[in-house]
């Protein structure tokens, strides 16, 4: 399929409002975009940095909590995931405070198990303690909701360990490593969080997502999960083998970090990767072109014909959330059919079909509702579909509409027919 050839701007030599107000127009569009927030949040940080340069603690508090912030964010970038941001730094506010809650059985723990593994062991189990939230939630909630907060998958068992990583980190450096080393040891020890705590968890999170998506197989839920535990404990006893080393051989201590560092990102880079290759939803992670557009999986026999050689026999359809709506011309899709779509106005229509104004055999899906969509088109392309824009009916082309995704079907009834009978034969 060539893509359309792009008509020519109309240029009467006019200004227009939009080009005397871009900051103001163009707002909607920058709140979907990765820079805006991180930009206001580097502007408040800041500030709060000059204005703390006379008191040395609320210095390193800032710069402490700016550094794990954007330690968070940038695993937040690399997951894709669009879970809500204000939920994943919720849980690395959640982990900070039960480490704090936590910190006597912890320190007991170090103290009575064998050295060489205390430190894992302890600490790996505490910062695994916070992801129960989320992974109860994907049990009791519905299932739009179980996708925007839930434990569903290993994308989301990564960026939340990563964010009780965060807080873990946070705590023991600020209210551990300061006191007794000064402020100078918090930027280091954050800095290199990405490498350390949250590698150590994510390994965890990625086996306990994957165990939940292949919940099925009770044998295989279990072995994860145990891959998992030894993983992350193995990585941060590892890490903190150099204090084995004889007086003489500490000389080395910083080449044990930096390839311990290398290996803990290894890992953690990698079980971005395949979380990501084997995500429910990864035709719509974010951020987009980090990967090819996954081509859905189609369901039953479907014919090739493009949305725009439909005949007369052909049934159209947009599967969502376990259903089927029929897209037929002037077909109407209500709120109850998308749930998580709001509706722009009383009458609850979220999407209607109508015929393309200049291609009147073409049938597309106009959004009518107030969420921008995502549609992932038959030749792999991404684009949004803003509201009162539309989508063309082509057969495979996947929408997301924020918490539910959804299919286009184009169905030749003659061509089911004879499938089905094969299928019966077979």
């Amino acid at each position: 399929m060539s893509p359309p050839i792009a008509k020519p701007i109309d240029d009467d030599g006019d200004i227009s409002r939009t080009e005397f107000l871009p900051f103001l127009t163009r707002f909607s569009e920058l709140r979907r975009l990765a820079f805006l927030w991180p930009a206001v949040t580097t502007a408040f940080f800041c500030f709060g940095l000059l204005a703390s340069t006379g008191n040395e603690a609320v210095f390193i508090w800032f710069c402490g909590s700016y550094i794990s912030l954007a330690n968070l964010y940038l695993i937040y970038l690399c997951c894709g995931k669009k879970l809500p941001f204000w939920y994943v730094l919720f849980i690395a506010i959640l982990s900070f405070v039960i480490d704090i809650l936590l910190y006597v059985p912890i320190v007991w723990a170090e103290r009575v198990l064998p050295e060489a593994i205390a430190p894992g062991l302890a600490e790996e189990t505490v910062k695994a303690l916070p992801l129960l939230l989320p992974l109860l939630l994907g049990f009791w909630l519905s299932r739009t909701r179980r996708r925007k907060y839930g434990l569903r998958e290993p994308l989301d068992g990564i960026l939340f360990a990563a964010a009780s990583a965060t807080g873990f980190a946070f705590f023991e450096t600020m209210l551990i490593y300061v006191p007794h080393f000064g402020h100078l040891t918090a930027i280091p020890r954050l800095l290199d969080n990405v490498f350390g705590h949250i590698a150590f968890g994510g390994a965890l999170g990625y086996f306990m997502g994957l165990a939940v998506l292949k919940h099925t197989h009770p044998k295989k839920v279990i072995a994860a999960i145990l891959v998992g535990f030894v993983l992350s404990n193995a990585l941060h006893d590892l890490w903190d083998l150099v204090r084995f080393y004889p007086g003489a051989f500490q000389i080395v201590s910083p080449l044990h970090y930096l390839l311990v560092a290398v290996l803990c990102f290894i890992v953690l880079a990698s079980t971005i990767l395949k979380g990501r290759e084997m995500s429910p939803v990864r035709e719509f992670l974010w951020p987009r072109g980090s990967m090819p557009a996954y081509r859905a999986p189609l369901v039953g026999r479907l014919p090739t014909l493009p949305a725009h050689h439909l005949s007369a026999e052909e049934e159209v359809w947009l599967e969502v959330g376990g259903n089927k709506v029929p897209l037929a011309n002037g077909a109407q899709v209500m709120g109850r059919d998308i749930p998580c779509l709001a509706e722009r106005a009383p009458d609850r229509v979220v999407a209607d079909v109508r015929r393309h104004p200049s291609e009147p055999d073409v049938l597309v899906l106009r959004n009518l509702s107030s969420a921008t969509w995502e549609a992932v088109l038959p030749d792999g392309s991404v684009r949004d579909v803003g509201p009162a824009q539309t989508v063309r009916l082509e057969n495979g082309t996947r929408l997301d509409f924020g918490t539910l995704n959804g299919t286009i079907l184009v169905l030749d009834p003659e061509t089911e027919q004879l499938a089905r009978e094969e299928t019966e034969w077979c």
